[in-house]
Protein backbone atom coordinates (compact mmCIF):
# COMPACT_ATOMS: atom_id res chain seq x y z
CA UNK A 1 0.00 0.00 0.00
CA UNK A 2 1.32 3.42 -0.97
CA UNK A 3 2.27 5.58 2.05
CA UNK A 4 3.90 8.96 2.51
CA UNK A 5 7.66 8.59 2.40
CA UNK A 6 8.66 12.20 2.97
CA UNK A 7 7.92 14.80 5.65
CA UNK A 8 5.92 17.84 4.76
CA UNK A 9 4.34 20.81 6.57
CA UNK A 10 0.71 20.41 7.54
CA UNK A 11 -1.40 23.19 6.10
CA UNK A 12 -5.07 23.98 6.59
CA UNK A 13 -5.79 22.42 3.25
CA UNK A 14 -4.58 19.13 4.70
CA UNK A 15 -7.32 19.13 7.35
CA UNK A 16 -9.18 15.80 7.41
CA UNK A 17 -12.46 17.72 7.58
CA UNK A 18 -11.88 19.24 4.13
CA UNK A 19 -13.72 17.41 1.34
CA UNK A 20 -11.28 15.62 -0.95
CA UNK A 21 -12.20 15.67 -4.67
CA UNK A 22 -9.13 13.95 -6.00
CA UNK A 23 -7.13 10.84 -5.09
CA UNK A 24 -3.43 10.14 -5.32
CA UNK A 25 -1.44 7.06 -4.32
CA UNK A 26 0.41 9.07 -1.70
CA UNK A 27 -2.70 10.31 0.12
CA UNK A 28 -4.29 7.10 1.23
CA UNK A 29 -3.19 4.39 3.55
CA UNK A 30 -4.79 0.98 3.12
CA UNK A 31 -7.28 1.72 5.88
CA UNK A 32 -8.20 5.08 4.41
CA UNK A 33 -8.60 3.63 0.90
CA UNK A 34 -10.90 0.95 2.29
CA UNK A 35 -12.96 3.67 3.94
CA UNK A 36 -13.03 5.60 0.67
CA UNK A 37 -14.36 2.59 -1.27
CA UNK A 38 -17.05 1.92 1.32
CA UNK A 39 -18.05 5.58 1.28
CA UNK A 40 -18.16 5.58 -2.52
CA UNK A 41 -20.55 2.64 -2.51
CA UNK A 42 -22.76 4.12 0.21
CA UNK A 43 -23.04 7.48 -1.56
CA UNK A 44 -23.88 6.03 -4.99
CA UNK A 45 -27.43 7.34 -5.07
CA UNK A 46 -26.38 10.93 -4.37
CA UNK A 47 -22.80 11.13 -5.67
CA UNK A 48 -21.35 8.87 -8.39
CA UNK A 49 -18.08 10.81 -8.64
CA UNK A 50 -16.05 8.59 -6.26
CA UNK A 51 -17.07 5.41 -8.11
CA UNK A 52 -16.39 7.06 -11.46
CA UNK A 53 -12.95 8.09 -10.21
CA UNK A 54 -12.15 4.48 -9.30
CA UNK A 55 -13.44 3.38 -12.69
CA UNK A 56 -11.20 5.89 -14.46
CA UNK A 57 -8.12 4.65 -12.60
CA UNK A 58 -8.91 1.02 -13.51
CA UNK A 59 -9.38 2.00 -17.15
CA UNK A 60 -5.89 3.50 -17.37
CA UNK A 61 -3.26 1.29 -19.03
CA UNK A 62 -1.25 -0.90 -16.67
CA UNK A 63 1.98 0.94 -15.96
CA UNK A 64 0.44 4.40 -16.24
CA UNK A 65 1.58 6.51 -13.25
CA UNK A 66 -2.03 7.29 -12.32
CA UNK A 67 -3.38 3.75 -12.81
CA UNK A 68 -4.73 1.83 -9.86
CA UNK A 69 -2.19 -0.19 -7.87
CA UNK A 70 -2.72 -3.87 -7.13
CA UNK A 71 -3.26 -3.29 -3.38
CA UNK A 72 -5.80 -0.57 -4.15
CA UNK A 73 -7.52 -2.73 -6.75
CA UNK A 74 -7.69 -5.58 -4.28
CA UNK A 75 -9.39 -3.29 -1.75
CA UNK A 76 -11.92 -2.26 -4.41
CA UNK A 77 -12.66 -5.89 -5.29
CA UNK A 78 -13.05 -6.94 -1.65
CA UNK A 79 -15.38 -4.02 -1.07
CA UNK A 80 -17.49 -4.92 -4.09
CA UNK A 81 -17.74 -8.59 -3.09
CA UNK A 82 -19.45 -7.62 0.16
CA UNK A 83 -21.71 -5.10 -1.59
CA UNK A 84 -22.75 -6.84 -4.82
CA UNK A 85 -26.39 -5.98 -4.19
CA UNK A 86 -25.49 -2.29 -4.66
CA UNK A 87 -23.95 -2.79 -8.11
CA UNK A 88 -27.09 -2.89 -10.24
CA UNK A 89 -26.89 0.68 -11.58
CA UNK A 90 -25.28 2.65 -14.41
CA UNK A 91 -22.26 3.91 -12.50
CA UNK A 92 -21.41 0.46 -11.22
CA UNK A 93 -22.04 -1.04 -14.65
CA UNK A 94 -19.20 1.09 -16.00
CA UNK A 95 -17.05 -0.01 -13.07
CA UNK A 96 -17.84 -3.69 -13.67
CA UNK A 97 -16.96 -3.50 -17.36
CA UNK A 98 -13.72 -1.71 -16.49
CA UNK A 99 -12.87 -4.58 -14.13
CA UNK A 100 -13.71 -7.16 -16.81
CA UNK A 101 -11.50 -5.35 -19.34
CA UNK A 102 -8.56 -5.35 -16.95
CA UNK A 103 -5.72 -7.48 -18.31
CA UNK A 104 -4.93 -9.38 -15.15
CA UNK A 105 -2.76 -11.89 -17.02
CA UNK A 106 -0.35 -9.08 -17.93
CA UNK A 107 0.63 -8.72 -14.28
CA UNK A 108 0.98 -12.43 -13.50
CA UNK A 109 4.66 -11.98 -12.61
CA UNK A 110 4.04 -9.03 -10.31
CA UNK A 111 4.53 -9.26 -6.53
CA UNK A 112 1.19 -9.72 -4.83
CA UNK A 113 -0.48 -11.09 -7.96
CA UNK A 114 -1.64 -14.29 -6.30
CA UNK A 115 -3.55 -12.43 -3.58
CA UNK A 116 -4.97 -10.06 -6.17
CA UNK A 117 -6.03 -12.95 -8.43
CA UNK A 118 -7.86 -14.57 -5.52
CA UNK A 119 -9.80 -11.35 -4.91
CA UNK A 120 -10.47 -10.92 -8.64
CA UNK A 121 -11.77 -14.48 -8.83
CA UNK A 122 -14.01 -14.04 -5.80
CA UNK A 123 -15.47 -10.89 -7.30
CA UNK A 124 -16.33 -12.56 -10.63
CA UNK A 125 -18.05 -15.47 -8.90
CA UNK A 126 -19.97 -13.15 -6.55
CA UNK A 127 -20.96 -10.91 -9.46
CA UNK A 128 -22.47 -13.74 -11.50
CA UNK A 129 -24.15 -15.27 -8.45
CA UNK A 130 -25.81 -11.98 -7.50
CA UNK A 131 -26.32 -10.44 -10.94
CA UNK A 132 -26.70 -13.28 -13.50
CA UNK A 133 -27.05 -10.73 -16.30
CA UNK A 134 -23.23 -10.52 -16.31
CA UNK A 135 -22.85 -14.27 -16.86
CA UNK A 136 -22.09 -13.97 -20.57
CA UNK A 137 -19.50 -11.20 -20.11
CA UNK A 138 -17.70 -13.04 -17.31
CA UNK A 139 -17.57 -16.46 -19.00
CA UNK A 140 -16.58 -14.86 -22.30
CA UNK A 141 -13.65 -13.06 -20.61
CA UNK A 142 -12.44 -16.28 -19.02
CA UNK A 143 -12.69 -18.34 -22.21
CA UNK A 144 -11.19 -15.53 -24.28
CA UNK A 145 -8.01 -15.95 -22.23
CA UNK A 146 -7.73 -19.71 -22.80
CA UNK A 147 -4.91 -19.04 -25.26
CA UNK A 148 -2.75 -18.24 -22.23
CA UNK A 149 -0.99 -20.90 -20.13
CA UNK A 150 -1.83 -19.18 -16.81
CA UNK A 151 -5.43 -20.27 -16.43
CA UNK A 152 -5.70 -22.09 -13.11
CA UNK A 153 -7.90 -19.33 -11.70
CA UNK A 154 -10.03 -19.36 -14.85
CA UNK A 155 -11.01 -22.98 -14.34
CA UNK A 156 -11.64 -22.46 -10.63
CA UNK A 157 -13.98 -19.57 -11.43
CA UNK A 158 -15.82 -21.51 -14.15
CA UNK A 159 -16.22 -24.49 -11.83
CA UNK A 160 -17.84 -22.29 -9.17
CA UNK A 161 -20.02 -20.44 -11.67
CA UNK A 162 -21.37 -23.74 -13.01
CA UNK A 163 -21.99 -24.90 -9.44
CA UNK A 164 -23.91 -21.76 -8.48
CA UNK A 165 -25.61 -21.22 -11.86
CA UNK A 166 -26.06 -24.71 -13.38
CA UNK A 167 -27.75 -23.38 -16.52
CA UNK A 168 -24.56 -21.46 -17.36
CA UNK A 169 -23.13 -24.63 -18.89
CA UNK A 170 -25.49 -24.23 -21.85
CA UNK A 171 -23.72 -21.08 -23.04
CA UNK A 172 -20.19 -22.45 -22.80
CA UNK A 173 -19.98 -24.42 -26.11
CA UNK A 174 -20.88 -21.36 -28.18
CA UNK A 175 -18.27 -19.24 -26.39
CA UNK A 176 -15.63 -21.94 -26.81
CA UNK A 177 -16.29 -21.98 -30.54
CA UNK A 178 -16.40 -18.19 -30.83
CA UNK A 179 -13.04 -17.75 -29.11
CA UNK A 180 -11.20 -20.66 -30.74
CA UNK A 181 -7.98 -19.17 -32.18
CA UNK A 182 -7.87 -18.99 -35.97
CA UNK A 183 -5.91 -21.93 -37.34
CA UNK A 184 -3.82 -19.72 -39.63
CA UNK A 185 -3.38 -16.35 -37.92
CA UNK A 186 -2.82 -17.64 -34.38
CA UNK A 187 0.51 -18.92 -33.07
CA UNK A 188 1.36 -22.51 -32.19
CA UNK A 189 1.46 -21.58 -28.50
CA UNK A 190 -1.96 -19.91 -28.58
CA UNK A 191 -3.59 -22.86 -30.31
CA UNK A 192 -1.93 -25.39 -28.03
CA UNK A 193 -2.83 -23.47 -24.88
CA UNK A 194 -6.43 -23.22 -26.02
CA UNK A 195 -6.69 -26.95 -26.76
CA UNK A 196 -5.08 -27.81 -23.43
CA UNK A 197 -7.60 -25.59 -21.67
CA UNK A 198 -10.48 -27.20 -23.54
CA UNK A 199 -9.31 -30.57 -22.27
CA UNK A 200 -9.18 -29.14 -18.73
CA UNK A 201 -12.76 -27.91 -19.06
CA UNK A 202 -13.80 -31.54 -19.50
CA UNK A 203 -12.60 -32.28 -15.96
CA UNK A 204 -15.61 -30.41 -14.57
CA UNK A 205 -18.04 -30.46 -17.52
CA UNK A 206 -18.03 -34.06 -18.83
CA UNK A 207 -21.38 -33.39 -20.47
CA UNK A 208 -19.59 -31.08 -22.94
CA UNK A 209 -17.29 -33.86 -24.11
CA UNK A 210 -18.73 -34.23 -27.60
CA UNK A 211 -18.96 -30.51 -28.42
CA UNK A 212 -15.44 -29.80 -27.14
CA UNK A 213 -13.86 -32.71 -28.99
CA UNK A 214 -15.77 -31.70 -32.10
CA UNK A 215 -14.20 -28.22 -31.91
CA UNK A 216 -10.72 -29.69 -31.56
CA UNK A 217 -11.19 -32.19 -34.39
CA UNK A 218 -12.61 -29.57 -36.74
CA UNK A 219 -9.71 -27.20 -36.14
CA UNK A 220 -7.20 -30.03 -36.58
CA UNK A 221 -8.79 -31.06 -39.87
CA UNK A 222 -8.48 -27.49 -41.17
CA UNK A 223 -4.79 -27.48 -40.31
CA UNK A 224 -4.29 -30.95 -41.78
CA UNK A 225 -5.91 -30.03 -45.09
CA UNK A 226 -4.01 -26.72 -45.30
CA UNK A 227 -0.74 -28.52 -44.64
CA UNK A 228 -1.38 -31.19 -47.27
CA UNK A 229 -2.21 -28.50 -49.83
CA UNK A 230 1.20 -26.94 -49.16
CA UNK A 231 3.00 -30.30 -49.33
CA UNK A 232 1.36 -31.57 -52.52
CA UNK A 233 4.20 -30.50 -54.80
CA UNK A 234 7.03 -31.81 -52.60
CA UNK A 235 8.51 -35.29 -52.45
CA UNK A 236 8.87 -37.17 -49.16
CA UNK A 237 12.55 -36.34 -48.68
CA UNK A 238 11.94 -32.62 -49.22
CA UNK A 239 9.07 -32.71 -46.73
CA UNK A 240 11.15 -34.42 -44.05
CA UNK A 241 14.08 -32.04 -44.51
CA UNK A 242 11.82 -29.00 -44.47
CA UNK A 243 9.90 -29.92 -41.33
CA UNK A 244 13.06 -31.00 -39.51
CA UNK A 245 14.70 -27.68 -40.46
CA UNK A 246 17.32 -29.07 -42.81
CA UNK A 247 16.20 -27.37 -46.00
CA UNK A 248 18.61 -25.32 -48.11
CA UNK A 249 18.74 -21.76 -46.78
CA UNK A 250 19.79 -20.31 -50.15
CA UNK A 251 16.27 -20.29 -51.49
CA UNK A 252 14.15 -17.82 -53.37
CA UNK A 253 11.73 -15.51 -51.59
CA UNK A 254 8.66 -17.37 -52.83
CA UNK A 255 10.05 -20.67 -51.60
CA UNK A 256 10.91 -19.09 -48.24
CA UNK A 257 7.30 -17.97 -47.83
CA UNK A 258 6.12 -21.51 -48.59
CA UNK A 259 8.69 -22.95 -46.20
CA UNK A 260 7.57 -20.63 -43.41
CA UNK A 261 3.94 -21.55 -43.99
CA UNK A 262 4.64 -25.28 -43.96
CA UNK A 263 6.70 -25.06 -40.79
CA UNK A 264 4.01 -23.02 -39.07
CA UNK A 265 1.19 -25.38 -40.07
CA UNK A 266 3.14 -28.51 -39.18
CA UNK A 267 4.18 -27.06 -35.83
CA UNK A 268 0.58 -26.21 -34.92
CA UNK A 269 -0.81 -29.56 -36.04
CA UNK A 270 1.98 -31.52 -34.37
CA UNK A 271 1.50 -29.67 -31.11
CA UNK A 272 -2.27 -30.22 -31.05
CA UNK A 273 -2.15 -33.90 -32.01
CA UNK A 274 0.68 -34.69 -29.60
CA UNK A 275 -1.27 -32.90 -26.86
CA UNK A 276 -4.32 -35.05 -27.56
CA UNK A 277 -2.27 -38.24 -27.71
CA UNK A 278 -0.62 -37.58 -24.35
CA UNK A 279 -3.65 -36.20 -22.48
CA UNK A 280 -5.81 -39.20 -23.44
CA UNK A 281 -3.17 -41.82 -22.60
CA UNK A 282 -4.59 -42.55 -19.14
CA UNK A 283 -8.20 -42.59 -20.31
CA UNK A 284 -8.12 -46.07 -21.81
CA UNK A 285 -6.84 -48.24 -19.00
CA UNK A 286 -8.91 -51.24 -17.95
CA UNK A 287 -10.05 -49.30 -14.88
CA UNK A 288 -11.20 -46.27 -16.89
CA UNK A 289 -12.98 -48.47 -19.40
CA UNK A 290 -14.73 -50.41 -16.65
CA UNK A 291 -15.98 -47.27 -14.89
CA UNK A 292 -17.39 -45.98 -18.17
CA UNK A 293 -15.27 -42.85 -18.56
CA UNK A 294 -12.91 -44.39 -21.11
CA UNK A 295 -15.77 -45.93 -23.08
CA UNK A 296 -17.60 -42.60 -23.30
CA UNK A 297 -14.49 -40.80 -24.52
CA UNK A 298 -13.69 -43.49 -27.07
CA UNK A 299 -17.25 -43.49 -28.41
CA UNK A 300 -17.06 -39.71 -28.78
CA UNK A 301 -13.78 -39.80 -30.74
CA UNK A 302 -14.90 -42.80 -32.79
CA UNK A 303 -18.15 -41.05 -33.69
CA UNK A 304 -16.29 -37.89 -34.74
CA UNK A 305 -13.96 -40.00 -36.85
CA UNK A 306 -16.95 -41.32 -38.76
CA UNK A 307 -18.70 -37.96 -39.14
CA UNK A 308 -15.70 -35.64 -39.66
CA UNK A 309 -12.39 -37.36 -40.39
CA UNK A 310 -13.50 -40.23 -42.61
CA UNK A 311 -15.37 -38.08 -45.17
CA UNK A 312 -12.57 -35.49 -45.42
CA UNK A 313 -10.45 -35.83 -48.54
CA UNK A 314 -6.89 -36.98 -47.89
CA UNK A 315 -6.12 -35.98 -44.32
CA UNK A 316 -2.72 -37.33 -43.32
CA UNK A 317 -2.36 -36.75 -39.58
CA UNK A 318 -5.49 -36.26 -37.47
CA UNK A 319 -6.57 -39.89 -37.97
CA UNK A 320 -3.56 -41.05 -35.97
CA UNK A 321 -5.47 -40.21 -32.81
CA UNK A 322 -7.71 -43.19 -33.58
CA UNK A 323 -4.75 -45.26 -34.72
CA UNK A 324 -3.03 -44.72 -31.38
CA UNK A 325 -5.83 -44.95 -28.84
CA UNK A 326 -7.43 -48.03 -30.41
CA UNK A 327 -4.29 -50.00 -29.67
CA UNK A 328 -4.47 -49.49 -25.90
CA UNK A 329 -6.97 -52.35 -25.55
CA UNK A 330 -8.08 -55.13 -27.96
CA UNK A 331 -11.72 -54.16 -27.39
CA UNK A 332 -11.05 -50.66 -28.71
CA UNK A 333 -9.42 -52.02 -31.86
CA UNK A 334 -12.38 -54.36 -32.34
CA UNK A 335 -14.79 -51.44 -32.06
CA UNK A 336 -12.84 -49.40 -34.60
CA UNK A 337 -12.67 -52.33 -37.02
CA UNK A 338 -16.40 -52.89 -36.68
CA UNK A 339 -17.01 -49.24 -37.58
CA UNK A 340 -14.80 -49.48 -40.69
CA UNK A 341 -16.38 -52.75 -41.83
CA UNK A 342 -19.86 -51.38 -41.22
CA UNK A 343 -19.20 -48.33 -43.40
CA UNK A 344 -17.22 -50.13 -46.12
CA UNK A 345 -19.79 -52.87 -46.68
CA UNK A 346 -22.97 -50.92 -46.00
CA UNK A 347 -24.93 -50.38 -49.25
CA UNK A 348 -26.77 -47.42 -47.74
CA UNK A 349 -23.52 -45.43 -47.39
CA UNK A 350 -22.33 -43.34 -50.33
CA UNK A 351 -19.64 -45.00 -52.45
CA UNK A 352 -17.01 -42.38 -51.67
CA UNK A 353 -17.32 -43.03 -47.95
CA UNK A 354 -17.26 -46.80 -48.44
CA UNK A 355 -14.05 -46.56 -50.45
CA UNK A 356 -12.44 -44.38 -47.79
CA UNK A 357 -13.43 -46.86 -45.08
CA UNK A 358 -11.81 -49.64 -47.12
CA UNK A 359 -8.62 -47.62 -47.41
CA UNK A 360 -8.59 -47.02 -43.66
CA UNK A 361 -9.24 -50.70 -43.02
CA UNK A 362 -6.29 -51.88 -45.09
CA UNK A 363 -3.91 -49.24 -43.79
CA UNK A 364 -4.86 -49.89 -40.17
CA UNK A 365 -4.48 -53.67 -40.40
CA UNK A 366 -1.14 -53.22 -42.17
CA UNK A 367 0.36 -50.66 -39.77
CA UNK A 368 -1.12 -51.26 -36.29
CA UNK A 369 1.51 -53.24 -34.40
CA UNK A 370 -0.60 -54.19 -31.37
CA UNK A 371 -3.31 -55.98 -33.31
CA UNK A 372 -3.61 -59.65 -32.48
CA UNK A 373 -3.12 -62.39 -35.05
CA UNK A 374 -6.79 -63.23 -34.65
CA UNK A 375 -7.83 -59.67 -35.53
CA UNK A 376 -5.68 -59.58 -38.66
CA UNK A 377 -6.85 -62.98 -39.86
CA UNK A 378 -10.48 -62.09 -39.17
CA UNK A 379 -10.29 -59.06 -41.48
CA UNK A 380 -8.43 -61.02 -44.16
CA UNK A 381 -11.04 -63.78 -43.95
CA UNK A 382 -13.84 -61.21 -44.20
CA UNK A 383 -12.30 -59.62 -47.30
CA UNK A 384 -11.65 -62.97 -48.99
CA UNK A 385 -15.21 -64.11 -48.30
CA UNK A 386 -16.71 -60.88 -49.66
CA UNK A 387 -14.50 -60.88 -52.76
CA UNK A 388 -15.28 -64.52 -53.52
CA UNK A 389 -19.00 -63.85 -53.24
CA UNK A 390 -18.71 -60.76 -55.44
CA UNK A 391 -16.84 -62.71 -58.14
CA UNK A 392 -19.41 -65.51 -58.13
CA UNK A 393 -22.38 -63.16 -58.31
CA UNK A 394 -21.14 -60.46 -60.68
CA UNK A 395 -18.34 -61.72 -62.92
CA UNK A 396 -20.86 -62.40 -65.67
CA UNK A 397 -21.52 -58.64 -65.82
CA UNK A 398 -18.05 -58.13 -67.24
CA UNK A 399 -18.46 -58.46 -71.01
CA UNK A 400 -15.65 -58.98 -73.42
CA UNK A 401 -15.84 -55.26 -74.12
CA UNK A 402 -14.90 -54.68 -70.48
CA UNK A 403 -14.39 -51.04 -69.64
CA UNK A 404 -15.97 -49.94 -72.94
CA UNK A 405 -19.36 -50.88 -71.55
CA UNK A 406 -21.62 -48.15 -70.21
CA UNK A 407 -20.37 -47.41 -66.71
CA UNK A 408 -17.20 -49.32 -67.48
CA UNK A 409 -15.22 -50.98 -64.76
CA UNK A 410 -16.02 -48.02 -62.53
CA UNK A 411 -19.11 -50.01 -61.52
CA UNK A 412 -16.82 -52.34 -59.60
CA UNK A 413 -14.82 -49.73 -57.75
CA UNK A 414 -15.59 -51.22 -54.36
CA UNK A 415 -14.43 -54.63 -55.54
CA UNK A 416 -11.08 -53.21 -56.64
CA UNK A 417 -10.74 -51.27 -53.39
CA UNK A 418 -11.35 -54.45 -51.39
CA UNK A 419 -8.92 -56.45 -53.54
CA UNK A 420 -6.27 -53.77 -53.19
CA UNK A 421 -6.84 -53.75 -49.43
CA UNK A 422 -6.05 -57.45 -49.40
CA UNK A 423 -2.90 -56.94 -51.50
CA UNK A 424 -1.73 -54.16 -49.21
CA UNK A 425 -2.36 -56.16 -46.05
CA UNK A 426 -0.54 -59.15 -47.53
CA UNK A 427 2.54 -57.03 -48.27
CA UNK A 428 2.83 -56.05 -44.60
CA UNK A 429 1.45 -59.15 -42.87
CA UNK A 430 2.45 -62.11 -45.04
CA UNK A 431 4.60 -63.64 -42.31
CA UNK A 432 1.66 -63.67 -39.92
CA UNK A 433 -0.64 -65.09 -42.62
CA UNK A 434 1.59 -68.05 -43.36
CA UNK A 435 0.68 -71.20 -41.40
CA UNK A 436 3.47 -73.41 -42.72
CA UNK A 437 5.99 -73.10 -45.52
CA UNK A 438 3.42 -73.80 -48.21
CA UNK A 439 0.10 -73.17 -46.45
CA UNK A 440 -1.71 -69.88 -45.98
CA UNK A 441 -4.53 -68.67 -43.79
CA UNK A 442 -7.86 -68.48 -45.68
CA UNK A 443 -6.17 -70.38 -48.54
CA UNK A 444 -4.83 -67.06 -49.74
CA UNK A 445 -2.61 -68.63 -52.37
CA UNK A 446 -5.55 -70.40 -54.01
CA UNK A 447 -7.70 -67.28 -53.75
CA UNK A 448 -5.13 -65.03 -55.41
CA UNK A 449 -4.46 -67.56 -58.16
CA UNK A 450 -8.17 -67.57 -59.05
CA UNK A 451 -8.92 -63.88 -58.51
CA UNK A 452 -6.18 -62.41 -60.71
CA UNK A 453 -7.46 -64.48 -63.63
CA UNK A 454 -11.09 -63.41 -63.38
CA UNK A 455 -12.66 -61.08 -65.92
CA UNK A 456 -12.39 -58.30 -63.36
CA UNK A 457 -8.62 -58.28 -64.00
CA UNK A 458 -7.94 -56.62 -60.60
CA UNK A 459 -4.20 -56.19 -61.22
CA UNK A 460 -5.08 -53.71 -63.95
CA UNK A 461 -7.21 -51.41 -61.81
CA UNK A 462 -5.45 -51.45 -58.45
CA UNK A 463 -2.66 -49.04 -57.54
CA UNK A 464 0.38 -49.87 -59.65
CA UNK A 465 2.91 -49.58 -56.82
CA UNK A 466 0.94 -51.96 -54.59
CA UNK A 467 0.52 -54.40 -57.47
CA UNK A 468 4.23 -54.28 -58.29
CA UNK A 469 5.36 -54.96 -54.70
CA UNK A 470 2.74 -57.67 -54.23
CA UNK A 471 3.85 -59.35 -57.46
CA UNK A 472 7.46 -59.55 -56.26
CA UNK A 473 6.43 -60.89 -52.87
CA UNK A 474 3.92 -63.35 -54.29
CA UNK A 475 6.51 -64.74 -56.70
CA UNK A 476 9.14 -65.09 -53.99
CA UNK A 477 6.71 -66.79 -51.60
CA UNK A 478 5.22 -68.99 -54.34
CA UNK A 479 1.73 -67.61 -53.76
CA UNK A 480 0.91 -66.73 -57.35
CA UNK A 481 2.59 -65.43 -60.49
CA UNK A 482 1.43 -62.00 -61.66
CA UNK A 483 3.99 -60.79 -64.21
CA UNK A 484 2.39 -62.22 -67.33
CA UNK A 485 -0.88 -60.46 -66.47
CA UNK A 486 0.94 -57.23 -65.60
CA UNK A 487 2.76 -57.27 -68.95
CA UNK A 488 -0.48 -57.97 -70.80
CA UNK A 489 -2.12 -55.01 -69.06
CA UNK A 490 0.81 -52.77 -70.04
CA UNK A 491 0.51 -53.72 -73.69
CA UNK A 492 -3.23 -53.13 -73.57
CA UNK A 493 -2.67 -49.72 -72.03
CA UNK A 494 -0.28 -48.79 -74.83
CA UNK A 495 -2.88 -49.79 -77.41
CA UNK A 496 -5.44 -47.57 -75.69
CA UNK A 497 -2.98 -44.68 -75.79
CA UNK A 498 -2.88 -44.85 -79.59
CA UNK A 499 -6.61 -44.15 -79.85
CA UNK A 500 -6.36 -40.53 -78.73
CA UNK A 501 -10.02 -39.43 -78.44
CA UNK A 502 -11.11 -42.38 -76.32
CA UNK A 503 -7.76 -42.73 -74.63
CA UNK A 504 -7.89 -39.23 -73.23
CA UNK A 505 -11.26 -39.90 -71.65
CA UNK A 506 -10.27 -43.33 -70.41
CA UNK A 507 -6.99 -42.01 -69.01
CA UNK A 508 -8.70 -39.18 -67.18
CA UNK A 509 -11.24 -41.55 -65.69
CA UNK A 510 -8.57 -44.11 -64.82
CA UNK A 511 -6.29 -41.46 -63.32
CA UNK A 512 -9.02 -40.26 -60.97
CA UNK A 513 -9.65 -43.85 -59.95
CA UNK A 514 -5.99 -44.51 -59.29
CA UNK A 515 -5.50 -41.29 -57.35
CA UNK A 516 -8.36 -42.20 -55.05
CA UNK A 517 -7.13 -45.71 -54.43
CA UNK A 518 -3.52 -44.63 -53.84
CA UNK A 519 -4.56 -43.09 -50.52
CA UNK A 520 -3.14 -44.91 -47.50
CA UNK A 521 -4.35 -43.05 -44.39
CA UNK A 522 -1.71 -44.42 -42.04
CA UNK A 523 1.35 -43.77 -44.15
CA UNK A 524 4.25 -42.51 -41.99
CA UNK A 525 3.56 -39.29 -40.09
CA UNK A 526 5.67 -36.25 -40.97
CA UNK A 527 4.99 -34.54 -37.62
CA UNK A 528 8.05 -35.30 -35.46
CA UNK A 529 6.57 -35.15 -31.93
CA UNK A 530 3.41 -37.06 -32.79
CA UNK A 531 5.42 -39.57 -34.79
CA UNK A 532 7.62 -40.35 -31.79
CA UNK A 533 4.52 -40.99 -29.65
CA UNK A 534 2.94 -43.30 -32.22
CA UNK A 535 6.18 -45.10 -33.13
CA UNK A 536 6.04 -47.93 -30.54
CA UNK A 537 2.70 -49.09 -31.97
CA UNK A 538 3.56 -48.53 -35.64
CA UNK A 539 4.80 -50.98 -38.28
CA UNK A 540 7.32 -49.38 -40.61
CA UNK A 541 7.98 -50.76 -44.07
CA UNK A 542 11.41 -52.24 -43.40
CA UNK A 543 13.90 -52.19 -46.24
CA UNK A 544 16.00 -54.77 -44.41
CA UNK A 545 13.12 -57.20 -44.12
CA UNK A 546 11.82 -56.58 -47.60
CA UNK A 547 15.04 -55.63 -49.38
CA UNK A 548 14.11 -57.52 -52.49
CA UNK A 549 10.55 -56.27 -52.52
CA UNK A 550 11.00 -52.50 -52.61
CA UNK A 551 13.57 -49.85 -53.31
CA UNK A 552 12.18 -47.40 -50.80
CA UNK A 553 10.09 -47.44 -47.64
CA UNK A 554 7.86 -44.74 -49.04
CA UNK A 555 6.94 -46.74 -52.12
CA UNK A 556 4.13 -48.33 -50.17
Amino acid sequence: MSVLTRKRVISPSDSPNKKQNTMSDDQFSEKMYTTYVKSALLSLETDALPINTITDKINLPIGHPESITLPQFQIVLNGLVSNTSRLDNTACSNLIFAILRYNWLDIADTDGYHRFAESYSQFLVALVSTLPKYLHEVTNKLIQEFDSPNTTHHHEILTKIIKYVPTSINSIPQLLQKNFPHHISSSTKELTNYVQNLVRVLDYTPELQFSIWQLIIESSIKLDVELQNELDDLDDEEIEDLISGEEDSDSEDEWEVTTTSIKSLSSKLDSIISTLLTTTANSFTIEELNNGNGVNLFNTINSLFKSHILPTHFTKSIQFILFHITQFQPELADSYLVLLIDVAFNPSEILEKRLKAMQYLSSYIARAKNLSRHQVIFIVSYLVGWLNKFIIEREQEVESSGDKQVGGMERFKLFYAAFQALLYIFCFRHELLSTTENDWECDLDKFFQRAILTKFNPLKFCDETVVYIFAKLATKLNVCYCYSIIEHNKRERMLHTNALPSAVGNFKQKQEFLDLEAYFPFDPLVLPISKSIVAPNYIEWSEDTHAEETDSEDDI
